[in-house]
């Protein structure tokens, strides 16, 4: 742990980060350590009670929530979305995946929960970001860094408006899978999902400060979002403060990000993925439904289509991606990375608040996550 935290402050003394939290669980036994500030303005110093924008590690428990339907027998896997989202029945294929989106052909199945959870459902991000098809995700969907305005109803018509970038089951989009499986879930369950997920996920793990946006008391405690800039007297700027666009409630709670939480909190849903489902003595999800989360569902085509989006020998399981090392996890745009590793019995988190660079990740977590493995591989 020593080694991790020594490399952050290194950062943070060169101004390449403002702060960061890091938290380790092995077998139960949990260190923590907290360098830099919230916030370069407040200069209110990391803590372990730090708010971080979580961004895409909501992911994972969105996909959890599902799998929290399919044990009570209200879900199906493979049963067709436009059950619940019948706005999305009849949608068309685009022939090209870089073409015109006016030509299309029909689609040779229905999209299907399981391919919601494996973002195998055909609207999403591709790896081409010049084509129509990202384009229109983009401004048809608000997909991107920002909240969006649109409301659930919109968000529904104008997805049903826009064709599939591949057959289901057949590719790999990005994104937007994450966002519909929410959605099917708020219809499947009769409530928003912040209502879903608190009763659901969040309070069976006294994941305490969870949420979609900050109440007013809570700001002293929230990060503010950072970017990278070319200036060398200025490299970092401000992208959000603890009360702008999370001091309100969003358009709708998105199940593919949003999520704010503590480094604290995402350790408790991670320690109930290692510990096959259970957790403080109570089972939250089956076992052999968190085997299925933590398994990756690509084919070997599906994992060249994703591109930068997983790196090499990198899949994708429920709402996360699986290497070949067997860990499961993900990372957030706002600079976060969570992982759980079952054979070698850990949960380890980084939150910081700079933006990603790109798809690819950040130096940051990259320079984390080689010091873990090193550690846990016993390597100096």
């Amino acid at each position: 742990m020593e080694q991790v935290r020594r490399m952050l402050q290194e950062q943070v003394d060169a101004r390449s980060l403002p702060g960061a939290v890091v938290l380790r669980c092995r077998h139960g036994r949990s260190e923590i350590a907290a360098v830099g500030v919230q916030d370069l303005e407040s200069r209110i110093p990391m803590s372990s009670q730090t708010l971080f924008h979580w961004d895409s590690l909501g992911k994972p428990l969105t996909a959890a929530l599902a799998l929290s339907f399919v044990a009570d027998g209200s879900l199906e896997l493979d049963s067709p979305i436009e059950h619940w989202l019948p706005e999305l029945s009849g949608q068309r294929v685009l022939i090209e995946p870089g073409g015109p989106l006016s030509e299309t052909a029909s689609a040779n199945r229905p999209v299907t929960v399981r391919d919601l959870l494996t973002l195998r459902g055909g609207l999403g991000f591709t790896t081409d970001f010049e084509s129509p098809f990202t384009e229109a995700l983009m401004t048809e969907l608000q997909e991107g860094p920002a909240p969006r305005s649109l409301g659930r109803e919109s968000f529904l018509t104008s997805a049903a408006r826009l064709p599939l970038a591949h057959q289901p089951g057949d590719g790999w989009t990005y994104n937007t899978g994450s966002t519909l499986l929410g959605l099917l879930l708020e219809r499947v369950g009769d409530q928003t999902l912040d209502v879903l997920m608190a009763e659901r996920l969040l309070k069976p793990l006294e994941m305490q400060d969870a949420r979609w946006w900050v109440p007013t008391s809570e700001l002293p405690r929230f990060a503010s979002r950072y970017g990278r800039t070319d200036d060398a007297h200025a490299p970092l700027q401000l992208i959000d403060p603890p009360d702008g666009q999370y001091a309100r409630p969003p358009s709708f709670p998105d199940g593919a990000g949003g999520l704010i939480g503590t480094a604290d909190d995402w350790l408790a849903f991670g320690q109930m993925l290692l510990d096959g489902g259970r957790s403080r003595g109570h089972r939250v999800l089956p076992e052999h439904l968190v085997a299925l989360l933590l398994t990756d569902h690509l084919t070997a085509s599906q994992r060249r289509q994703a591109g930068f989006f997983l790196g090499d020998g990198e899949g994708w399981g429920y709402g996360g991606s699986v290497r070949s090392d067997g860990s499961y996890g993900w990372t957030g745009g706002a600079g976060t990375s969570a992982r759980v590793h079952p054979d070698r019995g850990e949960v380890s988190i980084l939150m910081t608040q700079v933006a990603l660079d790109g798809p690819q990740g950040s130096p940051v977590i990259t320079e984390f996550e080689e010091i873990v493995n090193r550690e846990l591989d016993g390597r100096p």
